[in-house]
């Protein structure tokens, strides 16, 4: 009976399948640390199996006899030896460990010269990418939740919080690095083959921690090319009807859209206020919908934003325009998160914002 809560557990956690896989590195910090990991597990497993055998001598060997029980056994203080072994040993180990992780430690998070910067802000609960192509402090493009690499180059991050204390982790790709508010941490990440590599937040920040996801894509240098130039192009404003006409349905969204949605987002050359006016949210910031179809996911990435077959995901998009806090745990009443409009948007209008939306950039560019 005392082995069914452990068999328990195994089952529940060979369940879990989220796609984040530390053991499998694609790029050479995440290798450095899957070697380190590998050496400490080894020596972890050693040094378990002889403390499990020492422990296991003592209980057999000296296991109080029949008849015996009230007697004490011979009784041993000090053991010059034995203290020096368990005292050298242990601290030998340690520094070994210590030579092969510190260079690491010091290597992992070290920015590389003539690379692009991005600086990355996590903010209850999703993040922010403001890609520096040029390396001259000013942040070409701005996204949010998809972050695009190009393959077998080394990305330089800038990490801070806008709001509590976050944890960017990547672990196919390098470790953990802490999103602190008025801090900035430096790291760096790649990806030797083109593919979508999935991560966390790792430090909990309040009600959807788990859901505050990171997808990052690394494409090939053709395509990458190509996600920069699409980033770049303003986003089209949908036509004015002609006189005695009904305004198209994008025409209509985009309207709509200035109404309830521009005080906290921002879309390049059309609706800008949000960069200077700090929206109504604890973080002060709200994601860049220049480009949302370009995007393979929204809401934190907890949803993909097409199908298996390239087709919209319109009914979770429809959820969440509508009702957010319905869908994903957030906490309006204390600024952390979008607000819900489900008494204030009818079918319609969720059409129109929709058909907007929709305009807002072409299909992503995948590996």
């Amino acid at each position: 009976m005392a082995l069914l809560p452990l068999g328990l557990v195994l089952v529940l956690a060979s369940c879990i399948n989220n796609d984040q896989d530390s053991l499998d590195p694609h790029s050479k910090p995440a290798r450095d640390i899957d070697r380190i990991t590998n050496v400490t597990g080894v020596l972890a497993i050693i040094i378990g199996l002889l403390v499990f055998g020492a422990v296991l001598l003592v209980i057999i060997k000296f296991r109080a006899k029949r008849g015996s029980e009230h007697e004490l056994p011979d009784q041993r203080h000090g053991n010059l030896r034995l203290e020096i072994g368990w005292t050298i040993v242990p601290t030998l180990l340690m520094i070994g460990l210590a030579v092969i992780s510190l260079p690491v430690i010091f290597t992992i998070g070290k920015k590389e010269a003539n690379s692009i910067e991005v600086k990355v802000e996590g903010q209850q609960w999703w993040w922010q990418y403001s890609y520096d192509l040029d390396g001259d402090g000013t942040y070409e493009i701005v996204t949010a939740n998809d972050f695009v690499i190009p393959v077998g180059q080394n990305v330089n991050l800038t990490i801070t919080s806008n709001d509590v204390i976050h944890s960017f982790w990547v672990p196919e790709l390098n470790g953990k690095r802490d999103a602190v508010p008025g801090r900035l941490h430096d790291w760096k990440i790649s990806a030797d083959d083109p593919g979508v590599y999935l991560g966390q937040c790792a430090e909990f920040c309040g009600l959807s921690h788990a859901d505050m996801r990171i997808r990052t894509i690394a494409l090939n240098p053709d395509d990458w090319n190509a996600w920069v130039d699409s980033q770049m192009q303003a986003a089209p404003v949908p036509a004015e009807a002609a006189e005695g006409q009904d305004p198209s349905l994008a025409r209509q969204g985009y309207e709509l859209f200035g109404q309830f949605c521009s005080s906290c987002h921002v879309i390049d050359g059309s609706y800008e206020a949000a960069r200077e006016n700090r929206p109504p949210l604890q973080a002060g910031v709200a994601p860049n919908l220049t480009h949302l179809m370009s995007r393979t996911s929204f809401a934190g990435a907890i949803f993909d934003l097409y199908d298996q077959n390239g087709n919209l995901n319109e009914a979770d998009l429809r959820a969440w325009i509508q009702d957010a806090p319905g869908v994903k745990p957030l906490r309006p009443d204390n600024q952390q998160g979008m607000i819900s409009f489900a008494d204030t948007l009818g079918a319609e209008d969720l059409d129109a914002i929709v058909a907007y939306l929709q305009t807002l950039g072409s299909k992503p560019i995948l590996p």
